[in-house]
């Protein structure tokens, strides 16, 4: 097809055609290390700790988190065996920035390295993935190390870099697969214990990780470097937006569909979301969305409301 008709076209098919050359990413889908049997995580399971906050939604909680993190933190810093990591990301408001991901690396009392990399154009967890790869890789290169912390404010990333499964950021996780098996085979002491930090907590050394991140300001240039879930985030946002300007054509939802709004009055806009906006309420109960539908759609069960 000639450019000017392949514009013209819609579709799947021609929506990879236009976006899938943005992808800078490689993937490797028979790696070594994602075989059943030799990954890290069925090795060497003990070795690696996850510290999951997730589940702590009501301040008490946050506020006896935000103790034992400072216990830890205690606990680490009087620890002559012991790097600690806080690492961070910051994703620009300007889709003509790319993402920044920072670690800094502690020991004992003192700060001894810090690093800033532009990630590129990639989404909040491939930036963190990106940091923890980072932290990870210098904390294994010191001497005397035999435990490391990282304290993050994505467990989902951290999760993610002991992944070495087909994923976006997979080149990170490949990587820290590699250096902790190595790392984590000399000593059989040696463990890394991936810790989470609420980021509304705005707690202590994740705070600094924080604010560093937001320091550098990098323009995305002609090629950054592009993750494959940014390109799906890219392609759903500009679904979602063409979704939202064909709902307000009558022609299109119907002239007689009933609009709800927002407890603030907003009108509610179609998304797929958590199952939508209509349907999630519902649930599972097919009686209570028949009647839904036939209030909203203002039909009665005849014959065109079947058709």
């Amino acid at each position: 097809m000639s450019e000017a008709f392949k514009r013209k076209v819609k579709g799947t098919v021609m929506e990879i055609d236009r976006h899938l050359p943005e992808l800078t990413e490689s993937f490797e889908p028979v790696a070594s290390e994602a075989r059943p049997g030799t990954r890290l995580m069925d090795r060497l399971p003990d070795q690696v700790i996850f510290d999951d906050c997730s589940s702590l939604l009501e301040q008490d909680a946050l506020e006896a988190h935000e103790r034992d993190l400072f216990t830890i933190l205690r606990n680490v810093r009087l620890s002559d065996d012991t790097v600690y990591c806080s690492v961070d990301a910051s994703l620009p408001d300007n889709t003509q920035h790319q993402a920044v991901s920072v670690a800094i690396l502690y020991w004992e009392f003192e700060e001894f390295n810090r690093v800033c990399h532009v990630a590129g154009r990639v989404t909040a967890p491939d930036a963190e993935l990106f940091a923890i790869c980072s932290a990870i890789i210098l904390a294994t290169q010191q001497d005397n190390c035999e435990k490391i912390y990282i304290f993050t404010d994505s467990i989902a990333s951290a999760r993610r870099a002991v992944d070495p499964s087909l994923h976006s950021g997979q080149g990170h996780s490949l990587a820290v697969c590699r250096t902790l098996a190595a790392w984590l085979a000399e000593d059989s002491s040696c463990t890394i214990t991936f810790i989470q930090v609420p980021s509304k907590l705005e707690w202590s050394i994740h705070k600094e990780a924080h604010d560093y991140a937001k320091d550098l300001i990098s323009p995305a240039g002609l090629r950054p470097d592009t993750s494959i879930d940014s390109v799906w985030k890219a392609v759903t946002k500009r679904s979602q937006e063409t979704w939202t300007r064909m709902f307000e054509d009558p022609s299109y939802k119907g002239r007689n569909f009933l609009h709800l709004e927002r407890l603030d009055g907003d009108a509610l806009k179609p998304t797929y979301i958590n199952g939508g906006v209509w349907l999630s309420p519902v649930g599972d109960n097919l009686l209570v969305a028949v009647r839904l539908f036939r209030c909203i759609l203002n039909h009665a069960p005849i014959g065109l409301y079947y058709k």
